[in-house]
């Protein structure tokens, strides 16, 4: 009986082990609540507030390494690892946007595409 004790909270520890080294992370907060599944993906954050990618499930595919990133759309994302937050005027604060001069195309992979994004200033709740 000892034995079979032994195992058993080896296992545990194992699992309690392996539960504590996984990182976690938050959906991204977007109109009042969780983001939306786009093509199958979501934003994720994490404590530090950059932003990464989970599937439905929440499995993390893109790990939070973006200051900022947009919702998949035709299989590609933009993003940018610079820029600023700003509030949207007339919005007494309640809407705020992110204005980078740096955004770029990820694709499902998390791998920089060669597509020019636009530079202009996007808007996000």
């Amino acid at each position: 009986m000892s034995c079979r004790v032994k195992r058993c909270g080896c296992l545990a520890v194992l699992f309690l082990c392996s539960c504590a080294a996984a990182p976690r992370y938050a959906p991204l907060q977007y109109d009042n609540g969780d983001d939306y599944v786009r093509e199958g993906v979501r934003r994720i954050v994490n404590a530090q507030g950059k932003v990464g990618y989970a599937d439905a499930q929440g499995r993390v595919i893109i790990a939070p390494r973006f200051a900022f990133g947009f919702p998949f759309e035709q299989g590609r994302a933009r993003v940018t690892d610079s820029g600023r937050e700003v509030s949207v005027p007339g919005s007494g604060g309640e809407y705020r946007r992110w204005e980078s001069d740096a955004w770029y195309y990820i694709d499902r992979t998390g791998k920089k595409l060669d597509v020019a994004a636009p530079a202009a200033k996007e808007s996000e709740k």
